[in-house]
């Protein structure tokens, strides 16, 4: 996809999320700044917090399905893909109590096999991709002030971006059992929504157009 010059998208995975109310607080600062943003939702998370499923929809926001499970789609089987794909979809559906009409569907990590690509088409899909990462699926709640500092430099190295960050991590019976292990670990989410606040403001101060519109996916 084309992006423009000095044009910024936010992208959220795995959520939603409401330990630490990491989703919850996210939206407050997206409608502080009033900011649409994609949020990549998992199916078994959305069964889990329809709530939240329902809020990103209504104030605005673009529903992404990402699947069911937490599951690798590189890891899944052309039969497991397509049911992943399609049970994402129904739960997502059943939190918002209407069906998506549209479909959008982005794998974990972006990565898939070119038969998954096949897959999406047949199911009506178009895949979601991502322009710009920090992976920051794998910085700690510790070391949450390292994040905006690197998205703000790829975005000036860059000059635009789809940028992609998590409000949740994996599935949230996933999330229980590592945070009881490590509760500052990488799966503590609760630091995104301030960090995606100090990047809008840097953004908005250096003239960057924080899309309101959704992209065009090609």
């Amino acid at each position: 996809m084309n992006i423009p010059k000095k044009t910024v998208y936010f992208t959220f995975d795995d959520g939603p999320d409401s330990i630490g109310d990491s989703t919850a607080l996210l939206l407050d600062v997206l409608k502080e700044y009033r900011i649409k943003a994609l949020f990549c939702l998992l199916g078994v998370n959305a069964e889990h917090y329809p709530e939240l499923v329902k809020r990103i929809h209504d104030e605005g926001h673009y529903i992404i399905n990402h699947g069911y499970s937490d599951k690798m789609a590189f890891r899944m089987n052309n039969e497991e893909f397509r049911n992943n794909l399609i049970m994402g979809e129904k739960a997502i559906s059943a939190a918002l109590g209407f069906e998506l009409d549209t479909k959008l569907y982005r794998p974990h990590g972006g990565f898939y096999k070119t038969r998954h690509e096949n897959i999406c088409i047949e199911e009506g899909y178009i895949l979601v991709g991502v322009t710009l990462r920090i992976y920051d699926s794998q910085i700690a709640a510790k070391d949450s002030k390292k994040a905006a500092k690197k998205v703000i430099r790829k975005i000036e190295k860059q000059g635009a971006g789809l940028i992609l960050l998590h409000d949740g991590l994996e599935s949230h019976s996933r999330r229980e059992i590592e945070l009881k292990k490590n509760p500052e670990g990488a799966y503590n989410r609760s630091w995104i929504a301030q960090t995606v606040e100090e990047i809008i403001i840097y953004l908005l101060e250096n003239g960057y157009e924080l899309h309101a519109e959704m992209p065009v996916f090609n």
